[in-house]
């Protein structure tokens, strides 16, 4: 099974740096960027569209829906990593925002006591997503609209499902904050042959 994780197209938090909202749509840019990646998609004949239930992924999706003739199927599993109302609006390397992904990290404080995840709940969904694209047809062409961190969390995670190291974690997010709007990053899943220890993932091509 082939797997697209395609970065929704731009909103006016990205062009600031910012900690979106999960109801942030696109900008002008962002539409023209959604219509661009979508006549790329459909060179690559795909056969199911998934997308985050956040505007800015819905809308991208939209797009691509449009041009491949596909009918998008929305999952929550599939949004950007819950942040609590607090950090809406802090830039992305502010004080405010590092100190509080330190805390995060190492389970110092915990997201869900406000209404954000932490980092094991965030785990815990990247795998239910995980199984949920696995129950797809072997042959399946799947192109999900997500975000920047869930795509990185997924691609260190889809192999390793323990927690990152500091070193790990800092070279992911040199990866995150450089994930480009409506990039395509490629992973493929095969199933695990009997005995074999391994998840069956694969990452292609992409950040």
């Amino acid at each position: 099974m082939e797997v697209y994780l395609v970065r929704h197209g731009q909103t006016d938090g990205n062009v600031g740096r910012r900690h979106q909202h999960p109801n942030t749509d696109l900008n002008a840019h962002g539409q023209a960027q959604a219509e661009s990646v979508a006549a790329q998609i459909l060179l690559l004949k795909p056969t199911h569209l998934i997308t985050s239930t956040q505007l800015r992924a819905m809308e991208t999706a939209r797009v691509v829906a449009r041009v491949t003739d596909l009918i998008p199927a929305s999952y929550t599993l599939f949004e950007e990593l819950h942040q609590p109302s607090s950090m809406i609006g802090e830039r992305l390397v502010g004080p405010h925002a590092i100190w509080f992904g330190i805390l995060w990290f190492f389970g110092i404080q915990s997201a869900s006591i406000h209404d954000g995840e932490t980092y094991a709940a965030f785990l815990n969904r990247l795998e239910l997503a995980r199984k949920l694209l696995e129950e797809l047809p072997a042959d399946s062409r799947v192109v999900v609209v997500t975000h920047s961190v869930f795509i990185n969390f997924f691609i260190e995670h889809m192999r390793h499902p323990k927690r990152m190291n500091i070193v790990r974690a800092f070279i992911r997010l040199t990866h995150i904050l450089a994930l480009k709007n409506t990039s395509i990053t490629h992973v493929r899943y095969e199933k695990p042959a009997l005995g074999f220890t391994g998840t069956g993932w694969h990452h292609v091509w992409g950040k």
